[in-house]
């Protein structure tokens, strides 16, 4: 026989105990259901329900008495009145301002042309001095020594020297100074074969055709010694009579002789030697000096003379102290 399970009462929530119904004052007991039926009907007033003291005290605080209530004028009214009162000051004050002419530049498209400039780079600044550049040759196995080359660039005033390897060291400072300035490249052995392929690299429209006023070439040895660019006005070129054609130089010639003029001279000098010689110096000198004669500089005798002087006096001093 099957036994019907008993019914177990819900637990009793202690929370639930002073619950109130909402719709009255009465209390509802443990288990106990309200009753909607004592629900109020439509339009009846629903009583209120019971608050605690602390919220009494709240209330009549918050309370306005009637004798305490001032009258107000309404605020929309009053915002309003308030609103349209301020237009009409503007209103006025606009009217009485004085018309202020608008003043067009007449440079605005020059302006213009500033402001949408977007180069912020500073501009270039060049040596306005002639570019003299003295190149070395290849100082082993007695084919260069270097020491002719080194004489002429340390006495030449503001002339630089490089070595034959340098080729790019040397077009940067061709670069430094400006293009309407001389430009004159001296070099012996292999230093007399880069300053003609320097002389080539400048032919170019990248570098813009830069003119070299003067190229000398004492005893130039290397695969690119011969033939002289159209961007070279005078070449003045040196070579020896020895047997073995790669450790002596030979002779060269203009790509076009309407661009450029080409002086060889045959020389019984070793190789080595032949920029050592006081009369090969002697006559680059005075070619450099002519060329830049042309160009309104300086004569360089004279320059060196002075020089010479005022080392002189300062040795003097020196020794004197």
């Amino acid at each position: 026989m099957t036994k019907v399970a008993e019914k177990i009462a819900p637990p009793i929530n202690n929370n639930l105990k002073s619950w109130k119904s909402f719709r009255g004052t009465k209390a509802l007991a443990p288990g106990e259901k309200p009753n909607l039926t004592e629900a109020p009907k439509l339009g009846e007033e629903i009583p209120k329900a019971d608050i605690t003291n602390q919220a009494k005290a709240l209330n009549e605080a918050s309370e306005v008495k009637p004798e305490q209530a001032k009258p107000t004028e309404s605020p929309s009214k009053s915002s309003s009145s308030e609103i349209l009162s301020k237009a009409a000051n503007v209103a006025k004050a606009i009217a009485k301002a004085p018309v202020m002419p608008i003043i067009v530049p007449n440079d605005t498209k020059k302006i213009e042309a500033k402001i949408a400039d977007k180069k912020t780079e500073a501009p270039v600044h060049f040596i306005k001095k002639p570019a003299v550049i003295f190149i070395e040759g290849f100082s082993m196995f007695g084919i260069s020594n270097g020491d002719g080359i080194k004489d002429m660039a340390d006495n030449y005033p503001g002339a630089k020297r490089f070595s034959w390897e340098e080729h790019g060291k040397i077009m940067d400072e061709i670069k430094k100074h400006a293009p309407d300035q001389p430009v004159v490249l001296v070099g012996h052995s292999f230093g007399g074969d880069t300053a003609i392929e320097v002389a080539n690299e400048l032919n170019s429209p990248k570098n813009g055709f830069r003119a070299v006023d003067l190229l000398v070439s004492i005893d130039a040895v290397g695969m690119n010694k011969t033939i002289i660019p159209v961007n070279v006005k005078s070449n003045l070129n040196y070579f020896g009579e020895g047997l073995i054609p790669f450790v002596h130089g030979d002779p060269t010639v203009a790509r076009n002789t309407k661009y450029t003029e080409v002086t060889n001279e045959l020389r019984s000098d070793m190789h080595s030697k032949m920029d050592d010689n006081p009369e090969v110096q002697f006559e680059i000198f005075n070619k450099i000096n002519d060329v830049l004669g042309a160009h309104g500089e300086e004569d360089i005798f004279i320059e060196i003379s002075e020089t010479n002087q005022i080392k002189d006096v300062l040795e003097a001093i020196k020794n004197s102290l």
